[in-house]
């Protein structure tokens, strides 16, 4: 049974693998791939009543900490990029009156929702 399902899930992981790297990027399918790592050793001690050693406790919270760090810096690369936006946008429309008006058009277009 083992020989039977290994390749398959190889197969399924590394169609879904690709399919990662094609659709978002490699840096994401390396994180999704970071977060399932402590899912196994999770799953072994549960199902085949593996011991938890010192090393897999470690490992565990290595790839936790990694994917952590990937979701941090993607909120802090979205934040800067945010506040990049309304600094080129407000020095745009700090020398136009049009644009300062049009602003607060659309500024009361959204709060009336």
């Amino acid at each position: 049974m083992v020989l039977l399902w290994t390749p398959i899930c190889w197969v399924v992981f590394n169609i879904g693998a690709v399919g990662l790297v094609l659709e978002v990027s490699a840096l994401f399918c390396n994180a999704i791939s970071t977060l399932g790592l402590p899912i196994v050793p999770i799953v072994a001690v549960f199902v085949f009543n593996d011991k938890m050693d010192g090393i897999k406790v470690i490992s565990m919270v290595l790839a936790i900490w990694g994917f952590i760090s990937y979701v941090y810096q993607q909120y802090l690369d979205e934040y800067k990029s945010k506040i990049e936006k309304t600094s080129k946008f407000s020095e745009a429309c700090s020398s136009s009156s049009i644009c300062l008006s049009k602003h607060s058009v659309q500024q009361g277009a959204t709060t009336d929702h």
